[in-house]
C-alpha cells in the first residue's frame, strides 16, 4: 500500500511538471520574443507607398502566423507587421499588391532591418485599425 502512495505521488509530480512546462511554452510563443518588438509610441511615423508583397509567416512579434506587407515608400522598401492571420480574416481585412496605403506605425528593428509594426493601415476610404493609440494589440 505504501508504494502505491509513493507511484501515485511520484506520477502526480510528473503530471504536474509537463503540465506547467506546457503553460510556459505557451506564454513564450503568445509574447514578443524580445523588448525590441513592443510597440513604443514614441516611435510612431506615418508611412505612404506602395504595397510590394503581402506575406503570411510565424511572426517574431506576435509569435503565431501573422499577415504582413512590404511596403515601398519613399526611402527603400519596409516590411509593416500587421497582425495575426487569424485577426485578419475574423475582420475580412485583404490587402493587395499594388495598393497605395498610408501606415501609422512605431519603428522597430527585425532581425536588423528597419521594419514596422502597424497601429493602423488606410487603404483608399477604409482604415483598419490593429493596435490602440498606445499600441496595445487589439487581438
Amino acid at each position: 500500500m505504501k508504494r502505491l502512495r509513493v507511484y501515485s505521488a511520484a506520477l502526480l509530480l510528473v503530471l504536474l511538471a509537463a503540465a506547467s512546462s506546457i503553460a510556459l511554452a505557451q506564454l513564450r510563443i503568445a509574447s514578443p520574443a524580445n523588448d525590441s518588438y513592443l510597440y513604443d509610441p514614441a516611435q510612431q511615423v506615418t508611412v505612404e507607398g506602395k504595397v510590394l508583397e503581402v506575406r503570411e509567416f510565424k511572426c517574431p512579434v506576435s509569435g503565431t502566423l501573422g499577415s504582413h506587407i512590404t511596403l515601398k515608400a519613399s526611402d527603400s522598401p519596409i516590411q509593416v507587421h500587421l497582425a495575426p492571420v487569424a485577426f485578419m480574416k475574423e475582420f475580412e481585412i485583404v490587402l493587395h499588391e499594388g495598393d497605395t496605403v498610408k501606415v501609422v506605425g512605431a519603428k522597430i528593428l527585425d532581425e536588423g532591418k528597419p521594419a514596422l509594426l502597424a497601429r493602423s493601415v488606410t487603404v483608399g476610404n477604409e482604415t483598419f485599425t490593429f493596435r490602440d493609440p498606445k499600441g496595445k494589440a487589439l487581438w
